[in-house]
């Protein structure tokens, strides 16, 4: 089996064109490639200190579209295998069309960008220092999963046209993901700073802590399981039901604006509503603007769990059927209900104005003791 040398490198640069590839990595003593096809052409160069290499694959035989348009279905398989040892600390990967499967366990990279037109792939494992400082994915199509067993990573940039991405057991400080077409999933994971741009797809978050999250979505639903007791949340969405659980029974600053005939905000703990301009000094704030769509938020008991980790296999309740969720307008009637402001029968009459029958607004009062 060819075997190119890529041994001293702290950074390793690789090019594939003109082929479906078969892409893997993985720790190894000595920094090499290995390579089935002899009909492929490589190439590589080196800085000046010897400390990066540039890794140019080819395939001279690939058909036309293959070769200028990088989706021919008659990509040649090429299978590749790139180990990187303790000295790499920098892996940048630009494909053509790879699936791709990268394992970082026992290498020291702190660095990790990955580009390709089209195909699956597999990010899983930790550094042995457990830190990424940059990680960057540019995917024109291909769905991923990402897990990387508890990694602290800097900053995370993710971009795709079109596939699904699952990131697992993961922390993040900063994170800007950017959806033309895809669903998101997020698990057992940390982030304190979320940027989420999605044209359509649905969003879910589950046993995981976000701190300050910013989300624009044109089409989707959205679950987020859960807010930290401090949180700062914007969320713009065109069409979307928006289901979020928050740490702590604290009263939430909303703001925002919520069109009365399309859509409802409903949850267990006092809404505060505002006009003022929000800014990240103020806690518990939750901005929306959305057209059509509902907006359900539980308030939950803070977890304390140690040293700041997720408990991996706590149970995850999904739950928003709960008669505790009345929208705003709901808790101003039965309060003055309760106050005996107004009568029973007027109470009834201000339901009715928002869509209950005869019926259904005697059984909403009864089922509430009033």
């Amino acid at each position: 089996m060819p075997i190119v040398n890529l041994d001293n490198s702290k950074a390793i640069i690789i090019f594939a064109k003109n082929f479906q590839g078969d892409v893997e990595v993985l720790y190894g003593p000595v920094s090499h490639l290995e390579y089935e096809d002899l009909e492929v052409d490589i190439k590589t160069s080196w800085n000046s200190d010897k400390t990066i290499a540039t890794v140019n694959i080819n395939y001279e035989k690939g058909d036309f579209l293959s070769k200028f348009f990088s989706f021919s279905k008659n990509f040649h398989q090429i299978p590749i295998k790139l180990f990187v040892n303790e000295e790499v600390k920098s892996l940048k990967l630009d494909l053509s069309s790879a699936d791709l499967n990268i394992d970082l366990d026992s290498t020291e990279i702190e660095e990790l960008v990955i580009k390709t037109y089209s195909g699956d792939f597999d990010v899983s494992g930790a550094p042995n220092s457990h830190m990424l400082n940059f990680f960057e994915i540019d995917s024109k199509s291909g769905d991923a999963e990402i897990d990387l067993n508890d990694t602290t990573v800097e900053e995370f940039i993710l971009k795709s046209a079109s596939g699904d991405f699952d990131i697992y057991n993961t922390n993040i400080y900063n994170c800007t993901f950017s959806f033309a077409s895809g669903d998101l999933t997020i698990e057992n994971s940390e982030i304190k700073d979320l940027n989420l741009n999605m044209a359509s797809g649905d969003v879910s978050v589950e046993n995981s802590l976000i701190t300050n999250a910013k989300i624009n979505a044109a089409s989707g639903d959205i679950f987020i399981d859960s807010l930290t007791d401090d949180f700062y949340c914007r969320i713009d969405a065109a069409s979307a039901d928006v289901n979020l659980y928050v740490q702590g029974k604290e009263s939430i600053y909303l703001e925002g604006a919520i069109k009365k005939l399309a859509s409802s905000v409903k949850s267990n703990v006092d809404l505060i509503q505002t006009y003022e301009k929000s800014n990240f000094d103020k806690k518990r704030v939750l901005k929306i603007n959305i057209l059509s769509g509902d907006v359900t938020i539980k308030g939950k008991e803070i977890e304390y769990l140690a040293e700041n980790t997720l408990k991996k296999d706590q149970t995850k309740e999904k739950s928003f059927s709960s008669d505790d969720f009345l929208t705003v307008e709901e808790k101003k009637i039965l309060n003055l209900l309760k106050e005996e402001k107004i009568s029973r029968t007027f109470a009834k009459e201000l339901l009715k104005e928002l869509g209950y029958s005869e019926e259904d607004s005697e059984n909403f009062l009864k089922n509430r003791g009033v």
